[in-house]
């Protein structure tokens, strides 16, 4: 203003003219420093919202599975199987029905493939291969 640039228009009141001043040199002064951006080396900013949807899910998740995997394949076959199908929602009963085997005998396996499979976990978390 001191400069002499600011030449309001005399239908506008000297508050709005003011404004409409300050609001174009503020607009020009954007535009200036969005053309030389290039100059700056600089990247537009990205919505973060739109970028979720490109995200990787966490790997810890298969990794967890993983060892449980490793710690199961461990054990013998006998005693996956009937791990796997107490994991199904078996009885005691019914196990020991499809595999032809006295309730007590399952009961004994099951926990022992229990035990051996916890066994196998607190090892694989000891010592990480």
């Amino acid at each position: 203003m001191r400069a002499g640039r600011f030449r309001p228009s005399p239908a506008l009141p000297p508050a709005d003219a003011l404004r409409v001043w300050l609001a174009g040199i503020a607009s020009r002064q954007a535009s200036h420093y969005r053309d030389k951006a290039y100059r700056r080396h600089e990247l537009p900013a990205v919505d973060p919202d739109r970028l979720s949807a490109f995200a990787a899910p966490s790997p810890e998740a298969r990794l967890v599975a993983r060892g449980l995997l490793r710690a199961f394949y461990r054990l013998r076959p006998e005693l996956r199987e009937l791990l796997s199908l107490a994991a199904t929602g078996l009885s005691l009963h019914e196990i020991a029905a499809s595999l032809s085997l006295p309730r007590p005998t399952v009961a004994t396996r099951l926990r022992l493939a229990r035990r051996l499979f916890a066994r196998a976990l607190t090892r694989s978390r000891r010592w990480p291969r």
